[in-house]
């Protein structure tokens, strides 16, 4: 077993888990603190979307814990914790400013006081400090294709098939499948003819303005490599991500997304206090049961979360129950970023930011296409008419 160390300590990992599982599995659960008023932090989806797990890592600062595997003697150290991230002296800030800190208008009458002010502000928050040393230069390569579908998913999966040959399809997971695969439903992995590239992440997307020909261009990462993959049509199906529900300590360490946990190898206890209703808290209950959790509902919104970590919930009726953990079910927000960084445009639903699409998947940008969740649409039916259009 691989063994790495945390702010000097060893921790005892397993192969192929993440930074996160492995500390997780060790009892650590406070992975940072919050830039402006030091409260404790801890993972929540799991995804590399709420930056709750940001670490500095061999070197390299505010590294998704969740989404880096373990290597033998690797360096995790937690920002933001000057003097000490478990016991942060500089929580203070919470109990001396009960109305919120305004560091832009604090001491501001004195010229003198408001710059030595906004110094200390300054040293006090931020997300870590600059690389030990320059990253040395990782391998380069260029591409050109027809199509580029993101996301394997169904609705990546459907419009790869319906695309055929010619088309691409990457996937930063290391399996095909998408969240589906969580709950145990059967999906048709078949990408068809096209061609499926897994561990690459798309992390940019622009029109492209360079001297090859193709009206995309995306920045696709890729274990140690980069590569600049030029498009004539791209087709975005990110599906979507966890969110937290609006109450009182569910920034708090202990809180975690149902479907994060559902793909964490460690367990963060037994007993999960499970917040949501509907087809979502259903699905999720069933499946973290089957993973050996045990758990009360709570439908709606709780009134607190207690503990640092949570240890218990007091619901919206007044009873207060007890867990190692808390798990929130809601239905997933379209990952609308790389759309819309592209010019797509998105409207807010009541529970995200949907892009916009017409009946054969076409956003408001000529080349960019967009299927499943991340469309607000139904995964196999926009999936395989977004692959056929942008084919076309």
């Amino acid at each position: 077993m691989p063994r790495i160390h945390l702010d000097g300590a060893p921790i005892e990992a397993q192969a192929e888990e993440t930074v996160a599982a492995a500390l997780l599995r060790a009892g650590v659960t406070t992975f940072t603190r919050s830039i402006k008023y030091h409260r404790p932090r801890g993972p929540f989806c799991f995804a590399g979307s709420c930056g709750q797990c940001l670490m500095r890592i061999d070197g390299l600062p505010s590294l998704p814990a969740c989404r880096v595997r373990v290597a033998e003697g690797m360096r995790c150290e937690r920002q933001n914790g000057p003097l000490g991230v478990e016991n942060d002296l500089f929580r203070a800030a919470d109990f001396l400013f009960p109305d919120g800190l305004d560091h832009h208008h604090l001491m501001v009458r004195s010229r003198l006081l408001g710059r030595v002010a906004l110094e200390i502000a300054r040293r006090l928050a931020g997300l870590g400090e600059l690389p030990e040393a320059a990253e040395r230069p990782g391998r380069g390569e260029l591409r050109v294709v027809k199509l580029v579908i993101v996301g394997a998913g169904p609705a990546g999966l459907a419009a790869a098939r319906a695309a055929g040959a010619g088309a691409l399809l990457i996937e930063r997971e290391g399996r095909a499948g998408g969240a589906e695969l969580l709950f145990g439903a059967p999906v048709d992995t078949d990408a068809g003819p096209a061609e499926l590239l897994l561990d690459a992440e798309c992390v940019g997307l622009y029109a492209n303005d360079t001297a090859i020909a193709g009206n995309a261009l995306l920045a696709v990462r890729r274990r140690d490599r980069l590569l600049a993959i030029v498009a004539e049509r791209v087709v975005i199906a990110t599906g979507g991500v966890s969110q937290p529900v609006p109450f009182p300590g569910v920034d708090r360490p202990g809180v975690y997304a149902a479907r994060g946990l559902l793909t964490l190898g460690a367990r963060v206890g037994r007993e999960l206090a499970l917040v949501g209703e509907g087809k979502e808290a259903n699905r999720c209950a069933e499946a973290l049961s089957r993973r050996g959790y045990e758990m009360a509902v709570i439908p709606g919104v709780p009134r607190r979360a207690l503990g640092n970590p949570v240890k218990a919930v007091d619901t919206a009726g007044g009873k207060r129950i007890r867990c190692d953990a808390v798990a929130i079910a809601q239905p997933p927000a379209p990952l609308h970023e790389l759309a819309t960084s592209a010019g797509a445009q998105a409207h807010f639903d009541g529970a995200g930011f949907p892009v916009q699409t017409d009946a054969e998947g076409r956003t408001s940008v000529p080349w960019l296409f967009a299927a499943g969740t991340v469309a607000g649409k139904p995964p196999l039916a926009s999936g395989e008419g977004a692959g056929s259009a942008a084919c076309r």
